[in-house]
C-alpha cells in the first residue's frame, strides 16, 4: 500500500450566503498522481488555495506526512512541502533558469553576498537528479512553454516539495509538448512525489492519473481508481446524473416555425473553433453546453465581437452582418451577460444604477446631458423587476452579494433594446433562489420574443431552461437535441466524446 502523503479532512468553506465546500475529503499518496476534476463553480480554486495557504477554511484540517498544517499560511505551507504550479506561469522572464530556481532562497556567503558557485552547482545538481534538460543561463522568456513548466518544476524540488499541485498545466501546450510533460510527471512520481492535477481534459486524466476525484456544487460526488470509470461514468458524476424529466419544469415551446433571429455559417477561429453551423430563433431558449475547454465561452465572445472569428458568416434577422466589436453587437440588439462579472461584466466600484443602465444610454441622455429623473425612473423599475438586494440605485455593486450582481448584469440588457441574449454560465456562484429568479426571467423574455442562448455546464439548468441544446466539444458542435426526444445517455455520450 503506497504512503498517504497528503490528507485533506472535513474542508468546509463559505462565502456570505455560498457554500463553496462542503465536507471535502481527498487523500493523496506518494508516487501517485491524483486527477481533481469539476465544472466551472465546482469548489477546484478554493480547494487548491486552501491546500496552498492562500485561503482558510470554515473548517477541517489538512495532514501533511501525519501533521496538521497552519491553515491560511502560504509561506507555512510551502514550507512544509506543498507547491503549486499554475495555468500561466509565475516565473520572471528576464532573469535565467537559475536564478528563477532558486528566487527567494539564493546561496549566500558572508555579509549576504550572493554564492553563485555555490547556486551553480546546487541547480545543475538538481536537474541532472530530476533528468531536466536545461541551460542555466537562458533567460526564462526564450523557452517553450513546457520548459517553462519544467523551470517550475525544477523550482518546487527545491524546495524539497513532496506535493506538487498542477492546474491546468498543459493549457497551453501542443501534443508532443504534453507528452514531454507526463514524462516529467511520471519520473517525479517514481521518486515517491504526490501530484494533484487538475485539468478539464478527460484523455490526459485517463493517461496520467492513477486516481480521479470530482467535485460538484462544492461537494466530492466521486473518488475512485482511473481503471474504474469510463468517460461517461466521470462526466455523469461532473454533470450531474438527476436530469429533469421533459415537460416537468415547463411546457415546450415550438420554435422552428418562428423567425431565425441569428444564425452562425461555418464560423472558424484558428485553433479556438472550427465549422461551427446553428440558428436561433425568437422567442427560444438553445442551451449550449459541454465539459470545460469545449471552446463555448470562445464562440459566444466572437459573437458579441470581443475575438472575432477568422471567417464564416453570422447572420441577424437573415441579414448577412459583420460584427468586429461589441457595440456593432449592441446597435444590433445583442446583449452579452459574461461568465465572469467581476472582470468582464461589473462597473465592481460604481453603482447599481449606473452599471443597469450602461448599455441603455440614449434612453436617459438627451443632447449628451444625462436626464436624472428619466434615470432615476427606469433604475428603480428595474431594481424592482430584478429584486435586487439592497433596492438602493447608488448601493456600490462591489458591496452586492454574487446573486445580485448577477441581477444587476442581466437587467442591464432588458433596459435597452435587446432581441438576442447570450448569457454565459449565468448561475455559476449564485443561491438557488437567484437561480429560479433567473429562470422565470428568461422564460418570460422567450415568450415576448427575445432570443437567448445559454451556455452552461450544470446538466440540470439546461434541462430546466432549454428549448434545444447543442453539444460542443473541442471547439466543434458535436450533437444537437430538443427537449422532447433527448435522453440521459445521448447527453453524457455527447459530452464525453464517445459518439459515433
Amino acid at each position: 500500500m503506497a504512503e498517504v502523503k497528503l490528507q485533506a479532512q472535513g474542508l468546509h468553506k463559505r462565502y456570505g450566503a455560498i457554500q463553496v465546500l462542503s465536507d471535502i475529503n481527498l487523500t493523496l499518496y506518494a508516487g501517485q498522481t491524483h486527477a481533481l476534476v469539476g465544472s466551472n463553480g465546482a469548489g477546484k480554486s478554493t480547494f487548491v488555495k486552501i491546500l496552498t495557504g492562500a485561503v482558510a477554511p470554515d473548517s477541517g484540517s489538512v495532514m501533511l506526512d501525519g501533521r496538521a498544517l497552519p491553515l491560511g499560511d502560504p509561506q507555512a505551507a510551502l514550507k512544509a512541502g506543498i507547491a503549486c504550479i499554475y495555468q500561466h506561469p509565475h516565473l520572471i522572464p528576464e532573469l535565467s533558469v537559475m536564478d528563477n530556481i532558486v528566487m527567494g532562497h539564493h546561496p549566500t556567503r558572508r555579509f549576504g553576498w550572493l554564492d553563485r558557485k555555490a547556486q551553480r552547482k546546487a541547480v545543475g545538481e538538481l536537474l541532472d537528479k530530476h533528468d531536466l534538460q536545461l541551460d542555466l543561463e537562458t533567460p526564462v522568456g526564450l523557452l517553450s512553454s513546457v520548459q517553462q513548466k519544467e523551470v517550475e518544476i525544477a523550482k518546487a524540488l527545491s524546495l524539497d516539495a513532496s506535493v506538487i499541485l498542477m492546474d491546468e498545466p498543459t493549457a497551453a501546450l501542443s501534443r508532443a509538448e504534453v507528452d514531454k510533460l507526463f514524462r516529467s510527471i511520471d519520473q517525479l512520481c517514481q521518486r515517491g512525489v504526490a501530484v494533484l492535477y487538475i485539468s478539464h481534459i478527460l484523455d490526459e486524466i485517463f493517461h496520467i492519473a492513477q486516481q480521479v476525484t470530482v467535485l460538484r456544487d462544492g461537494q466530492v460526488k466521486l473518488s475512485a481508481a482511473t481503471a474504474e470509470l469510463t468517460k461517461a461514468k466521470l462526466v455523469d458524476a461532473m454533470l450531474g446524473r438527476e436530469l429533469i424529466a421533459v415537460g416537468q419544469q415547463a411546457e415546450a415551446h415550438a420554435t422552428a416555425s418562428r423567425p431565425v433571429a441569428l444564425e452562425c455559417r461555418a464560423l472558424h477561429k484558428h485553433n479556438v473553433f472550427s465549422d461551427i453551423n446553428f440558428s436561433l430563433h425568437s422567442g427560444e431558449i438553445l442551451c449550449i453546453t459541454g465539459l470545460i475547454g469545449a471552446k463555448r465561452t470562445e464562440l459566444m465572445r466572437a459573437i458579441f465581437g470581443v475575438d472575432p472569428a477568422d471567417s464564416g458568416e453570422i447572420r441577424v434577422w437573415d441579414k448577412p452582418v459583420r460584427i468586429r466589436h461589441p457595440l456593432d453587437a449592441i446597435r444590433l440588439g445583442i446583449g452579452f451577460v459574461p461568465e465572469d462579472r467581476h472582470r468582464d461584466g461589473l462597473f465592481l466600484d460604481l453603482s447599481i444604477g449606473v452599471n443597469a443602465i450602461m448599455s441603455s444610454l440614449k434612453r436617459v441622455t438627451k443632447a449628451g446631458l444625462l436626464l436624472p429623473g428619466t434615470m432615476q425612473r427606469l433604475v428603480r423599475q428595474q431594481i424592482a423587476k430584478m429584486e435586487i438586494m439592497p433596492p438602493l440605485p447608488r448601493y456600490p455593486v462591489k458591496h452586492l452579494s454574487g446573486g445580485n450582481q448577477q441581477k444587476v448584469q442581466l437587467g442591464r440588457w432588458l433596459l435597452g433594446d435587446t432581441k438576442i441574449l447570450i448569457l454565459d454560465e449565468p448561475t455559476i456562484g449564485i443561491d438557488v433562489g437567484t437561480k429560479a429568479t433567473i429562470y422565470r426571467l428568461l422564460r418570460e423574455l422567450a415568450t415576448q420574443g427575445t432570443a437567448v442562448i445559454v451556455v452552461s455546464s450544470d446538466m440540470e439548468e439546461v434541462l430546466t431552461v432549454a428549448d434545444r441544446i447543442l453539444v460542443m466539444a473541442s471547439g466543434r458542435i458535436v450533437a444537437t437535441f430538443g427537449r422532447q426526444d433527448v435522453t440521459q445517455s445521448q447527453i453524457l455520450a455527447a459530452v464525453s466524446g464517445e459518439v459515433s
